[in-house]
């Protein structure tokens, strides 16, 4: 059968570059699904191309830099800006008014900034957003800055990021992301990463019990097209299940109380609602790339109604992936042996802690009277909800944060882990191969060559300086400190055969 033909509009382009000051506009046919979008080299604009872009192209993001490293010839090309110096991100959609996008090697924009964004409630004298960076040992990019200022002047913004009403795009695609620490079982006297490493088979297939009752239990009826295909999977990206041990506690009755101790393996999920989330938010943005839904709109509801959902889901994905793990390490999690059992049981949970989504909650500015805002996360972990994980890197350290203070300078939100250092396509992590052994001594279960480098320990920064930030300023204190002994990314069909 003969694919169906797009339909062909007339489109009419002119190039300043290419054409005499008497030569007529060059015309040609356009297929009525794409829509012309002008690359410009950031740091040569005389170099620009034009790119027709799939309406509905699942990632532009990717599309875009593709296309631009093949015009321009520089495989280099990390970054996309929106006119005005705003960057355009991976999860992001295109708004259909634009027309033009800058893309770079990672310098800063070369252009004429956007104008200041204006804060509802929280001007400085001169009228200028103010932006305060906590950060002293870890580095802090400066396009975030800019990205935190665009933000600032949002309609109903009051604080970065709270507003009188919500965006979906500032939660993202992965809806409910987080991290739960679960108890797996007593430490072995010879504990070997790679056996244990070898041990982990078949978790990216789809899960082979119920997934209708696994999700019932957990107060979940709604079904989705995702539920048999993707619950109890990592996914890809920054998301992994680490096996770990305990190498200091700096905080013994704070452990204590969540039942952190010495001598016990444990296990780290972090891994969100998968292509649910990813759905919701394209749903919200088919006609506006940047939604607000204002206080009391049928809007507002429609998409809370959405993320909770996505956010419940993600907390059984956690769950199932934990299950399967321990089913995979032939773990039973009684104590007692005469309740041993032929299958392991749910390993215990100590702590989960979504990290994009959005909640209610009364927030104080400037010594105002608190105000009742809808706080949004993306990568930022409440600091009103106890212990909180704050991983490194694979073949680093990993850490559980006590929140401490009053949570109005760093908007009641924590860092969820040591954060990226170079951007995923960075030139500096293609230098060799990284190992699967790290540092530390623990494995690292990745068949994906090319997630091994853009993952790979130096792509992030030290989560040591994120604590130690976080503890000068007041935010939180270290109470734990995790070795890692396997981390799990993904092993594919083709690897287990």
């Amino acid at each position: 059968m003969t694919p169906p033909q797009a339909e062909l509009l007339p489109y009419r382009i002119y190039n300043p570059s290419s054409r005499s000051k008497n030569e007529p506009y060059q015309t040609f046919t356009m297929p009525s699904n794409t829509r012309p979008i002008t690359i410009i080299l950031n740091a040569n604009q005389l170099k620009r191309s034009i790119y027709l872009l799939p309406t509905d192209a699942p990632s532009p993001h990717a599309l875009i830099l593709s296309e631009a490293r093949n015009k321009f010839r520089l495989k280099s090309l990390s970054r996309i800006y929106l006119k005005g110096g705003a960057l355009f991100l991976p999860d992001q959609t295109l708004c259909s008014d634009i027309r033009e996008l800058w893309v770079s090697k990672g310098e800063p924009y070369v252009g004429k900034d956007a104008p200041a964004p204006h804060v509802i409630g929280n001007n400085t004298a001169e009228g200028e957003v103010r932006v305060d960076v906590i950060a002293e040992e870890s580095y802090v990019d400066s396009e975030a800055v800019k990205q935190l200022k665009a933000v600032a002047g949002l309609e109903g913004v009051i604080a970065v990021i709270a507003a009188r009403g919500v965006y979906p795009a500032l939660i993202g695609t992965d809806v409910g992301c987080g991290i739960a620490l679960y108890r797996l079982a007593a430490t072995p006297s010879h504990l070997v990463p790679s056996k244990i490493a070898s041990r982990l088979r078949g978790l990216d297939d789809p899960w082979s019990g119920d997934v209708a009752a696994w999700l019932s239990e957990r107060g979940i009826q709604t079904k989705s097209e995702f539920d048999k295909s993707s619950l109890g999977t990592v996914g890809a990206g920054n998301h992994f299940a680490e096996i770990c041990v305990v190498e200091d506690i700096q905080d013994e009755e704070a452990c204590d109380r969540i039942g952190v101790r010495a001598g016990i393996v444990y296990l780290l999920v972090h891994t969100g609602s998968r292509g649910l989330g990813k759905s919701i938010l394209q749903a919200h943005s088919q006609s506006n790339s940047n939604p607000f839904y204002a206080e009391g709109s049928s809007e507002l509801d429609g998409y809370i109604e959405e993320h909770n959902y996505a956010v419940q889901w993600a907390v059984a994905n956690r769950d199932l992936v934990a299950y399967r793990i321990a089913s995979c390490l032939g773990l039973n999690l009684e104590d007692d042996a005469e309740h041993a059992q032929s299958r392991p049981v749910m390993p215990e949970k100590l702590v989960d802690v979504t990290h994009n989504s959005v909640t209610r909650h009364g927030l104080t500015l400037g010594g105002q009277e608190a105000q009742e805002v809808w706080v949004h996360r993306k990568g930022a972990a409440p600091a009103d909800m106890g212990v909180a994980p704050c991983p490194g890197s694979r073949g680093d350290f990993s850490w559980l944060l006590q929140p401490v203070g009053d949570g109005n300078d760093n908007a009641h939100s924590l860092a969820h882990g040591a954060g990226r250092l170079h951007p995923r396509s960075a030139a500096t992590l293609r230098k060799n191969v990284p190992r699967t052994t790290t540092k530390l001594g623990s494995e690292v279960v990745c068949t994906d060559p090319a997630l091994m480098i853009e993952e790979r320990p130096e792509a992030y920064k030290g989560v040591q300086s994120v604590v130690n930030d976080l503890e000068k300023r007041g935010c939180a204190r270290g109470i734990a400190k995790l070795r890692p002994i396997v981390t799990y990314k993904t092993r594919n069909e083709s690897a287990r055969k």
